[in-house]
């Protein structure tokens, strides 16, 4: 069977898989160093499979796409590690980085760079606004795009063939939010049913809020007070002020790491109390370095968001590695930047090609239950939703961060209503 030669480095063209494997085996004697710092000791050379990462590297969200990057490098070595493309004879994946910069404009040279390099497929892009802009270029070129961490709904809402999603959209976060809380209040006897709502100003906290005020009424619960913020500002006090007059019985908030610390922090100073403070897909309220950096501040904080299966052994033998390797622990975040590198791989071990149109047709038949999601197997739609996507609801106990909810995943109990 011939192989297309985009996407893998130095093949010719027309050459038959089993004569590029032949023509390019060589044995070295040296180990070398990947990306990575992690020594491998190379035996016959396969060729190289390219994909490539989407994600804020520098700006203002800098830290988060760090974090990102990491995450993807790590399910590449992974994927490398078991042996590569197998139906590809061993062929390694090769990850290109690209820079959003936070810019939605910005991911539009990107695309077109990586689509200059050969990518077969690429992944992010960590914010909704540049996703949306990312994937629109990808679905032109014809390159699929597995996208990790964005939740607004339009991003598989377009009719687009080439955009998969793996984490759940915002709908979901936010109905689970409500569903959630709902059936906390329902089983401690704590009455709930009004919500103060806080959220960075972008279309990422604005869908979310939307959406939460589009689903209250079927959990009989109400938006009293809705108040947005710029993740630039240095200070939200103004902001959380309007949200303490208005008394509510729950505060709902959305935003991204830096500001989330800064929206608790304003909380706590300005003494404003409710029943429970919810993270909405919240980018920091459910990340050690949160708690690390507000301690007791943190306490009973809750957030409703991506997590890795608890009860997963092969979720703790992937955290348990990236630690390792990293020194640091893979936030939940990070957990859905490193899924799709897997479905990726295995969607192009089961097209036993690097064309993209083979690729893209073997998302649209994965059912892939070799993950670390708190989910049945990943399926995509027909808008390329994965279908099982569901979050979890965390809460910061004694300043560790636990799943209390749904109870199939719940790693302690639940502290409701918040002390303090």
């Amino acid at each position: 069977m011939a192989m297309k030669q985009k996407g893998i480095k130095g093949k010719a063209k027309g050459m038959t898989r089993r004569e590029f494997i032949k023509g390019t085996a060589t044995v070295a004697a040296a180990a070398t160093v990947g990306s990575l710092g992690f020594p491998t000791i190379l035996g016959a050379a396969a060729p190289e499979i390219l994909i490539g990462h989407i994600h804020p590297l520098s700006g203002p969200l800098a830290f988060d796409g760090q974090e990102m990057k990491n995450a993807v490098a790590w399910g590449v070595k992974e994927v490398n590690d078991a042996g590569g493309i197998k139906s590809l004879g061993g062929a390694k994946l090769k990850l290109i980085d690209a820079d959003s910069e936070g810019k939605p404009e910005k991911s539009i040279s990107e695309v077109e760079r990586l689509d200059r390099a050969g990518v077969v497929a690429i992944t992010g892009c960590y914010q909704s606004a540049v996703t949306i802009v990312a994937t629109q270029s990808s679905e032109k070129v014809g390159i699929p795009f597995v996208v990790g961490v964005a939740s607004a709904n339009e991003i598989t809402a377009r009719g687009f063939k080439y955009t998969f999603r793996v984490q759940p959209p915002s709908r979901t976060f936010s109905e689970n939010a409500l569903k959630f809380l709902s059936e906390i209040a329902k089983s401690t006897g704590v009455d709930a049913k009004t919500i103060a709502y806080l959220h960075e100003n972008t279309q990422f906290g604005t869908t979310l809020a939307d959406d939460v005020e589009k689903l209250m009424a079927q959990y009989g619960m109400k938006v009293i007070s809705r108040v947005s913020y710029s993740t630039k500002a240095a200070d939200y006090s103004t902001e959380v002020g309007k949200i303490k007059a208005a008394g509510a019985d729950l505060i709902f908030t959305t935003g991204y790491f830096g500001d989330g610390v800064r929206v608790v922090r304003t909380l706590n100073n300005l003494r404003v109390k409710a029943k429970a403070i919810v993270g909405v897909a919240s980018g920091g309220l459910s990340h050690k370095k949160f708690v690390a950096e507000l301690g007791d501040m943190t306490e009973s904080v809750m957030d409703c968001n991506y997590f890795y299966n608890p009860r997963s052994e092969r979720a703790k033998k992937t955290l348990e590695g990236f630690k390792a390797a990293f020194g640091g622990d893979m936030s939940p975040s990070m957990v859905y930047g490193y899924q799709p590198v897997s479905v990726i791989a295995d969607a192009i071990e089961r097209a036993k090609s690097t064309n993209r149109e083979a690729i893209r047709k073997a998302l649209t038949e994965a059912n892939f239950a070799n993950h670390i999601l708190p989910q049945a197997p990943i399926v995509f739609d027909a808008t390329g939703q994965n279908k099982n996507a569901s979050a979890v609801l965390m809460q910061v106990a004694n300043k560790n961060i636990q799943v209390v909810w749904p109870t199939e995943y719940a790693m302690g109990k639940v502290l409701f209503p918040r002390k303090g």
